[in-house]
């Protein structure tokens, strides 16, 4: 049967793997939601595209109907359409339209841009995620041994793997290092 102090010691080690785990579960998962808002802001940008491109080509529609109306109202009327005001009209008409549907598909490109840096930070986020969840974990595991021992040492173990029975550090003693060069725990 095992001592309090082994099993404590072990316990810290369990509870240690467990959290390493954990933090490499929750990293990967945090990249997934990161990685998958930056899909639907990807999509959000092409949506705001199509919005854009058939928006202007409604008002292309409208602004060829309003010059329809506008020949229309002035062949009724006997005006000239092919000089002088008609002419200015007509020009006026086809500029001012053509400034609405440049406006509308620069905005939904603008709107685009937006949701494109969006997706571009989500997907920084999704890294960083999983960075942040790979390097927990292995730094739990990297410093739960160190806290196991230290839970064993304070549940009164007394083995300490830096000595040897005869209080040298077993990589520096003479067997190991050469005859002329000892170190000792807490000497110098």
């Amino acid at each position: 049967m095992c001592e309090p102090t082994t099993i404590f010691a072990g316990a810290t080690l369990v509870a240690g793997a467990l959290s390493a785990y954990n933090q490499y579960q929750t990293g990967k998962y945090s990249a997934a939601v990161a990685e998958r808002n930056a899909d639907v802001a990807e999509a959000q940008a092409q949506d705001s595209i199509n919005r854009g491109n058939a928006q202007a080509e409604e008002v292309r529609r409208r602004n060829r109907q309003v010059a329809g109306t506008q020949a229309a109202t002035m062949g009724a009327t006997g005006a000239e359409l092919s000089t002088g005001n008609a002419l200015d009209i007509f020009g006026d008409t086809a500029q001012f339209g053509t400034l609405d549907t440049l406006t509308t598909v620069n905005n939904s490109q603008r709107e685009a841009y937006g949701y494109q840096a969006q997706s571009a930070n989500y997907d920084a986020q999704a890294v960083s995620a999983r960075k942040q969840g790979n390097i927990g974990a292995a730094t739990t595991l990297l410093t739960t041994p160190l806290k196991a021992y230290g839970a064993y040492q304070i549940g009164g173990g007394e083995w300490n793997p830096f000595k040897t029975k005869t209080g040298t550090t077993p990589m520096l003693d003479s067997g190991a290092m050469g005859s002329d060069f000892r170190f000792k725990i807490g000497g110098y």
